[in-house]
């Protein structure tokens, strides 16, 4: 499937846009449709004054061949997993799962593409806001990302905010984000495996989430000195559920959950899934695994994207519209 970029007309006065980034399994046209009704009904009286970017993209062309190419790598990070997670009850299930979602960062070409078009779309967006009469310094741009996607997201933005060639940088080029909420995500995660896995990552190098001493806001250093951060309000929102956003049947890991410097955190109960064992929420998480294809997500699963947008559409629509 070819990748597709959204190119919109702002409407008269308009000076929000959003941009809406999948996990793993959602990859394009179709596929947003009840999260795109979810964000809508979020936004309320704002919707008609919002311009919504959906960034699809087709990581590989054979999900399931690619993941086995991995062969042995793969296995690595999945052994490193379940011996962090260290719980017998859960850690063969979690391990598996979050090993669906790990797997395309194992995978150099894979993450260089997603990020190529991740840039170009945000340049689009920009680019269609100019047009419309609305300065980059006048946008208001939010990203809703979740799973893997927190991890793209992470690693575009603090590209952009180190290469000038992109034209998106915060104090050079006015291109700051209001609001960047990241839903489940695996960044920390991603970040623990590949220390342990060192030199077997591909282009290393180049994977921003295991740079520096910690996790951190994208930003530019001006000439002088200055710290200019890309993004204005950083969000991260994971239930206690959720082992891909960091928490194994309500105890937070550490060393799976995002936490960066500046960041606001909200932590869902997400007991109303009567989710009441470990037992339980183990083999929910082996049935939504498929044996080809990516997992399926569904709204009893505490990892739901359209549960974590109607739990917190209140703070969505405030964090969005200041």
């Amino acid at each position: 499937m070819p990748i597709e970029l959204q190119t919109q007309q702002w409407p008269a006065q308009t000076r929000r846009a959003i941009l809406l980034v999948h996990g793993v399994g959602n990859a394009g046209p179709g596929d947003y449709l009840a999260l795109l009704a979810d964000v809508k009904l979020m936004l309320g009286d704002q919707a008609d004054g919002t311009v919504i970017y959906q960034l699809w993209y087709d990581q590989v062309n054979d999900w399931f061949a690619a993941k086995t190419d991995l062969g042995d790598l793969l296995a690595s990070a999945v052994a490193s997993l379940r011996s962090e997670i260290n719980d017998p009850e859960l850690g063969e299930a979690v391990a598996e799962t979050v090993g669906d979602v790990l797997w395309p960062v194992l995978v150099a070409d894979a993450r260089a593409a997603v990020r190529e078009v991740y840039v170009a779309q945000l340049k689009q967006i920009v680019l269609d806001g100019i047009n419309a009469g609305v300065p980059a310094r006048r946008q208001k741009l939010s990203i809703i990302c979740h799973s893997l996607g927190c991890f793209h997201t992470y690693e575009a933005l603090h590209h952009i905010a180190l290469f000038p060639s992109h034209a998106l940088q915060p104090a050079t080029h006015e291109v700051r984000f209001a609001n960047v909420i990241l839903m489940a995500s695996p960044v920390q995660l991603i970040r623990t495996v590949a220390d342990k896995l060192g030199s077997l990552v591909p282009n290393r190098r180049w994977l921003y989430a295991v740079q520096g001493d910690a996790l951190s806001i994208p930003f530019e250093k001006t000439l002088t000195g200055m710290i200019v951060p890309s993004v204005r309000r950083w969000v991260s929102i994971t239930g206690n559920l959720d082992p891909v956003g960091g928490f194994f049947f309500r105890n937070k890991a550490p060393w799976a959950y995002m936490q960066v410097a500046g960041q606001e955190s909200r932590v869902d109960d997400q007991s109303p899934l009567n989710i009441s064992s470990k037992q339980q929420l183990a083999q929910l998480l082996r049935d939504s695994r498929r044996t080809m294809s990516p997992p399926l997500i569904t709204a009893s699963n505490p990892h739901s994207w359209e549960n974590y947008v109607r739990l917190n559409s209140g703070e969505l629509r405030q964090w969005i519209a200041t």
